[in-house]
């Protein structure tokens, strides 16, 4: 099997194809595949940082996840490294991207890439190019100095940190919310409370229902409407925490179109 490689990125225009260019220029080997865009949320780390951790439990041994996702005022150091469980390579900026990958499968070795200053679009003229020599089989060793693992950043993932909105609206969070078909949450976003129900499988319920749900990543708890769009018909920010409380609240959804009550 080919080597894969996951371009993590908010860069979802030309520039993608500038960041892959720059890999091809920049390696003599031909054994890899670059896996499809993974989307990430603009500007947002924490998305990044699940969606590497998401990655790395399902992709093979020795997968390149390379990130290029850089919002902060600071420049931050450049970086690459392994972890010890699966020999996952890491590259990009130190943001806090790759933490929550590190405290889960461990870290072999990081290194703090070569400065070369600042220069316009590091994703494609710093980090495409280490990716590409990496592929031509260059030790991690040869593109840094040596970097204290305790250096590498991790984001805060405390309660009701929503970690990933899906393309249906659904959202993934930070929770512990176990219970029962039936049982019966509030749920609090800011000064919003909804009626939601808990169901394994939320396709069983009806149109419109608002439902809490153990998900598929992780078992992290996620909210969802039936055959609707939560994120956008409850005005989800990314800022926004989710707090779930068991009640013995109303379920039922005022119709179709709106799929919640919403207390006052």
């Amino acid at each position: 099997m080919k080597r894969k490689v996951v371009i993590i990125t908010d860069c979802t225009d030309v520039a993608y194809l500038e960041i892959r260019g720059a890999i091809y220029s920049n390696t003599d080997s031909d054994d890899f595949e670059i896996e499809p865009i993974v989307k990430v949320e603009d500007f947002n780390i924490t998305n990044v940082s699940f969606l590497v951790r998401l990655i790395a439990e399902i992709y093979p041994e020795g997968t390149l996840i390379n990130v290029v996702v850089h919002p902060s005022q600071l420049r931050g150091e450049r970086i690459v490294g392994k972890t010890e469980r699966k020999g996952i390579i890491f590259e990009g900026t130190n943001t806090g991207a790759f933490g929550w990958l590190l405290k889960d499968f461990g870290c072999r070795e990081v290194y703090e890439l070569y400065d070369m200053g600042f220069v316009p679009f590091g994703g494609k003229y710093v980090h495409a190019p280490a990716v590409g020599k990496i592929l031509s089989g260059c030790p991690l060793e040869k593109l840094g100095n040596l970097l204290q693992i305790s250096m590498v950043k991790d984001i805060e993932r405390s309660d009701g940190t929503i970690l990933h909105i899906d393309n249906f609206g659904n959202i993934k969070f930070v929770g512990n919310v176990k219970g029962k078909n039936g049982d019966k949450y509030t749920i609090i976003i800011g000064k919003k409370k909804f009626q939601a129900i808990y169901w394994e499988r939320m396709m069983e319920r009806n149109d419109g229902e608002l439902v809490i749900y153990p998900g598929s990543s992780f078992l992290y708890p996620e909210i969802g409407i039936v055959r609707g769009n939560a994120a956008k018909i409850l005005k989800i920010k990314w800022s926004d925490k989710v707090i779930c409380i068991k009640s013995n609240g109303d379920c039922t959804y005022e119709n179709r179109e709106v799929a919640f009550h919403e207390r006052k």
